[in-house]
């Protein structure tokens, strides 16, 4: 006798034999001894749940002699007629292949005869969403105003293609997936049966591997057992089929949450020396990120995950290492990867990138990674005990804050990640003056508040700054100066922004160090853009209420001996070929003689009245703004 698949062989011959579909099985069953057959039947579900089955077993159910509680006993003229093809009472018809209208009006004339050896002519229809919408329509008329003696049983795996017409005219079943307890319940009892030795881990992956389908698990079982022979363990079954074990998974993922690139290559290559399936990988892979994600999300992930207790235990630790966005991130690079090696040429290098990817987020360019990269910041900062960012930490975490405006920016604008790589220096000041100026309280704020006095002597304190370090200093006397509780905030005129601007921007470490040299205090420059700078908060130092106790910080006297003349020459020359590109010959004579960049404007101070208001009178806030 020619071989016979094991799926074809077991076979279930009744109800009571199908997994998995007790909800189904039962109603049919019902029906069938009290009488109630319809005349159409739509069968539902994935493939492999047991659609065809259950309609062959109604089939002869329908027609049995001595029907045993709704099922076919298998035993009588009838029963074993239909099982072996011997009466004609019972049509299959693939609509893949038959779905013509001609089929249908075939199907239409052979009903009008009555059945010759049983009580029902059935006609099963699989894959019944292929028949064409000609086809459908000629097999309406019929299943609405069916002949007393005809059943028709409709199978398919898309009933979202079934019209509704055809629909509402059947009585309708949802097959199920198949547990992997009931598919292991089931390969056990063929093992047994065939007297093969299978061992439970093997069960259990197999069961994995069937995804739902019974059809699919046997015939995953008997591919192994054909490589194998009668002994079959797990690991058999991942050399036999190239699949990683869960070691292997749990290792490339903590790979990629250390960041370790160079692991994650290694792991593949060596994924590849022992003979693994890429794409299988990646399957793998993906379950993995699965369980992860539900053992975040879910307070009772036992339930939702099928495995031992160990692994478990292994998962929730590792889930704990992996943000949300980590593994949001990993799916949808692994999902693309999987798409994108159906059609490369070398699957491999797409798999590598892939993986790559996901341990060095700041390689991709994508919406996700960047929310990986994000969230990243974000951990970091609450590992640190910072809850949440608030203005008062801005000056403490300048950097981290900076890094994530530019994130926040690139989400809302839709701009990936490598315009944030283009971006401005690290030291470059905050564009939104809410964010850089700092208030001063209002029972605070008088005439001799400690910065306050700083402004109002801006000139002696360029002046020394001058004579210290007179390329970086000389840009600064172009710029409007106000305060807020750090210091002094150096406002660059619109006029002269590059220059000046890029100046500072360039140097701001070494003139905030001179800055403090020079006042012998804490306090510190900040530098922004005159017409980015909120006009609220611009302060004007000179016509601030008198204090009832006087300031104690004394701004130190012109006492700094000047630097030699070769310094300064030394120093100029470096500048200049630092900034020669946007440096004009006005603006190097002005800083060869020690006068204003900004030539035919008066200068903020006056040198000989200190009691002058350094801001023009259009540039301040009136009372009312006050």
């Amino acid at each position: 006798m020619a071989h016979q698949a094991i799926y074809r062989k077991w076979r279930p011959l009744t109800f009571d034999d199908v997994v998995g579909q007790e909800h189904i099985t039962r109603t049919l069953k019902n029906q069938i001894s009290q009488g109630t057959v319809g005349h159409a039947y739509l069968f539902c579900g994935t493939r492999g749940t047991g659609k065809t089955t259950c309609a062959k077993i109604l089939s002869r159910a329908v027609n049995c002699l001595n029907p045993v509680n709704g099922n076919p006993c298998n035993e009588c003229d009838v029963c074993k007629g239909i099982l072996d093809g011997s009466i004609m009472d019972v049509t299959e018809m693939d609509a893949a292949s038959n779905n013509g209208v001609e089929d249908i009006r075939d199907i239409k004339e052979d009903i009008n005869y009555v059945a010759s050896n049983s009580k029902y002519t059935v006609y099963i229809i699989d894959e019944v969403h292929m028949l064409s919408t000609s086809a459908f329509n000629a097999l309406l008329k019929t299943l609405e105003e069916p002949p007393e003696n005809v059943v028709f049983i409709l199978a398919t795996t898309e009933a979202h293609k079934v019209p509704q017409t055809i629909l509402s005219r059947c009585q309708r079943f949802d097959f199920k997936r198949i547990r992997n307890e009931d598919i292991m319940v089931r390969m056990k009892e063929i093992a047994y049966a065939d007297g093969f030795d299978i061992t439970d881990d093997a069960y259990k992956i197999l069961a994995s591997l069937a995804e739902g389908s019974m059809r699919d698990g046997l015939s995953i079982m008997e591919r192994v057992i054909s490589a194998c022979g009668n002994h079959v363990s797990a690991k058999d079954i991942e050399d036999t089929l190239g699949i990683s074990s869960a070691d292997f998974v749990f290792e490339l993922t903590n790979a990629i949450s250390d960041g370790d690139a160079g692991k994650v290559v290694e792991i593949i290559d060596k994924a590849v020396s022992d003979g693994k399936e890429l794409p299988q990988l990646a399957t793998s892979m993906l379950s993995h990120f699965r369980s992860l994600m539900l053992c975040k999300v879910s307070p009772d992930p036992e339930s939702l995950i099928d495995t031992d207790a160990q692994t478990l235990v292994k998962l929730k630790a590792q889930s704990e290492k992996l943000s949300f966005d980590k593994i949001n991130h990993a799916t949808t690079v692994i999902s693309s990867a999987m798409a994108d090696a159906r059609v490369a040429k070398s699957s491999r290098i797409v798999y590598e990138l892939a993986f790559i990817k996901l341990a060095r987020p700041d390689m991709d360019s994508t919406p996700e990674a960047v929310m990986d990269r994000l969230s990243t910041v974000e951990n970091k900062l609450m590992s640190q005990g910072i809850p949440q960012v608030t203005q008062q930490s801005v000056a403490d975490n300048s950097d981290i804050i900076k890094r994530l405006e530019l994130v926040e920016n690139a989400i809302k604008n839709g701009v990936t990640a490598t315009v944030i790589d283009k971006a401005e220096p690290e030291s470059k000041p905050e564009k939104k003056s809410s964010r850089m100026f700092v208030p001063i309280p209002e029972d605070e704020l008088n005439f001799d508040y400690p910065t306050a006095v700083l402004a109002r002597n801006w000139e002696k304190l360029i002046k020394q700054m001058m004579r210290l370090n007179t390329p970086l200093a000389m840009p600064l006397r172009n710029c409007i100066v106000t305060f807020d509780r750090e210091g002094l905030i150096l406002l660059v005129p619109e006029d002269r922004n590059q220059f000046t601007e890029r100046t500072a921007i360039n140097n701001i470490d070494e003139i905030r160090k001179l800055f403090k040299q020079v006042t012998n205090t804490d306090y510190t420059l900040k530098i922004a853009m005159r017409n980015e700078f909120d006009p609220r908060n611009i302060l004007n130092a000179f016509s601030l209420p008198k204090a009832e106790v006087k300031s104690e910080l004394v701004v130190p006297e012109d006492n700094i001996k000047e630097s030699e003349p070769q310094d300064k020459k030394d120093k100029l020359d470096e500048f200049f070929e630092q900034y020669e590109s946007i440096i004009t010959d006005g603006d190097k004579q002005a800083l060869l003689s020690g006068e204003s960049i900004t030539r035919g404007e008066q200068s903020t101070f006056d040198d000989e009245d200190e009691s002058e208001e350094f801001l023009d009178a259009s540039e301040l806030p009136s009372d009312d703004e006050e």
